[in-house]
């Protein structure tokens, strides 16, 4: 199949079928059934094939392949056993035009050298029905609420901005369960790919470039097959084409960590010094090896991008990494500073004229106006929201407002200290600025009612300074490297 292929043929049937074909019913393919129903999947058009069972959850079954009365199918789930993959294959495709085959089937190339083998005849058999393209092995599969498709019930019906691309379906189901509740964080388009014996990283990667409704792109990348081995090449070249951000997190960094790559999809990790090289080289962000910080990251790039989009303006990055600190706690401010100032942030002592201009907002008595502004009384005045303003102007890129839970959220106090979160918010936003508030995690009703308002009014809400610090500075990295390579 050539390189391009008019971009895999779209790989839209992949993400968006009109009908599936599940083959074989059985208990492993229960979340899938539930999955499509709760996304709303047209069930008319998804057929189940089973040789005992009538209905399965409800759904019509039919007895093999030769039943099913769609002559092109879109997406083919295979899930039987992998001795049976090679032969279920060859009648399939010899019987009905299948666009997209996602092979659930584990236990190939992961596993021995027999099911290498097997790997090795699925793409012989590929190549010679070159309109056909599959994911997997030893995947999970396809997210795609635009195209009413998850392989779980439990993945939001709501589409978003996301685009996910992972060697791993359980840290794929992981970074949209831990995502979609942590942060109400919503996809376009997710894809447990697994051994990638036929459709590659790097072809979903230049798709989600173009897609319209993807703004940031998550990869977990495990290694290359050894069956593509010059993925690698084609990997880079399409690295440093990407125009949006991808947040790349590598398994297999360590030496041992290698050893349990070719145990899960049987790729070929490459070495620490090349990706180096390729960091270096293209405009996408090293991702850590910590699903919590990714997920951190993905929260911040995805809210950032999406509001430059709505508001149709081209996107603005941090200029610098000057940081204003709210709080009220002299010892959680001094903590804050010292963190931030050692993670590489800035914190500005403000004096001189700028302290005299803050003191002539409000004449503090308890507190400090310096940086971090340590405000214990005034949450709820109109002075906080005034000062804050004041501060922000002294080129600043963000704003960190440390609070915690209010139990009288109908009381007047509360509903001064929300208007005046509103109106900073609205003022730092207008200038390009980035504003987040820590609601440090632990056991409270409250908490949770004030989070949840927070989250509905679409603030930026961390549980911690030390994670929304931390994904602040991947997108001043990012924003630095992308002016670096325009003005190349």
């Amino acid at each position: 199949m050539s390189e391009s292929n008019d971009i895999n043929q779209s790989l839209d049937l992949l993400f968006k079928p009109k009908n599936v074909v599940i083959l074989r019913v059985g208990g492993a393919i229960e979340p899938m059934v539930k999955g499509f129903k709760r996304q709303g999947f047209d069930l008319e058009s998804l057929y189940l094939i089973s040789p005992k069972e009538e209905t399965f959850l409800g759904v019509k079954c039919y007895k093999s392949i030769d039943e099913i009365p769609a002559e092109e199918i879109d997406l083919l789930i295979l899930s039987i056993r992998r001795d049976l993959l090679v032969q279920t294959l060859q009648e399939v495709l010899s019987k009905k035009k299948v666009n997209f085959i996602h092979i659930f089937t584990a236990g190939t190339g992961e596993f021995d050298k027999k099911g290498s083998e097997i790997e090795f005849r699925i793409k012989e058999i590929l190549d010679d029905y070159k309109n056909t393209r599959s994911i997997g092995p030893n995947c999970m599969g396809v997210y795609s609420p635009k195209g009413k498709t998850a392989y779980y019930p439990s993945f939001p019906e709501e589409h978003g901005n996301i685009g996910l691309i992972f060697q791993s379906g359980d840290l794929h189901s992981k970074m949209i369960k831990f995502g979609s509740r942590r942060y109400n964080l919503r996809f376009s388009t997710g894809v447990s790919i697994g051994n990638c014996v036929d459709i590659q990283i790097s072809e979903v990667l230049q798709y989600l470039n173009e897609d319209e409704d993807t703004d940031v792109i998550c990869v977990y990348f495990e290694g290359i097959s050894p069956i593509h081995k010059n993925e690698g090449k084609r990997l880079f070249k399409i690295l440093k084409e990407m125009k949006k951000p991808v947040l790349f997190m590598r398994g297999g960094k360590t030496q041992r960590g290698q050893t349990a790559v070719l145990s899960h999809t049987g790729s070929m990790a490459t070495k620490k010094n090349i990706w180096n090289a390729v960091f270096k080289q293209t405009p996408i962000i090293e991702a850590s090896s910590s699903l919590d910080d990714l997920i951190d990251d993905t929260y911040l790039f995805s809210s950032y991008f999406r509001r430059f989009k709505e508001l149709r303006r081209e996107v603005e990055y941090p200029s610098n990494k000057r940081v204003l600190i709210i709080l009220w706690s002299g010892g959680f401010g001094i903590l804050a500073t010292d963190f931030l100032i050692e993670l590489g942030l800035e914190v500005p002592q403000f004096k001189g004229k700028t302290l005299e201009k803050l003191t002539n907002i409000y004449p503090i008595r308890v507190g400090s106006l310096s940086n971090p502004l340590d405000l214990p009384f005034v949450t709820y005045q109109k002075e906080l929201a005034e000062v804050t303003k004041a501060a922000v102007n002294e080129d600043i890129s963000l704003v960190i407002v440390e609070s915690d839970a209010w139990k009288n959220i109908e009381g007047k106090q509360f509903k001064g200290y929300y208007n005046n979160l509103l109106e900073i918010r609205e003022y730092v936003e207008k200038q390009n600025k980035t504003m987040i508030i820590i609601q440090h995690n632990y056991p409270s009703e409250s908490r949770k009612i004030f989070v949840n308002m927070l989250l509905k009014d679409n603030f930026l809400v961390y549980p911690s300074l030390e994670s929304a610090a931390k994904s602040f500075i991947k997108l001043y990295e990012y924003g630095k490297k992308i002016k670096g390579f325009e003005n190349r």
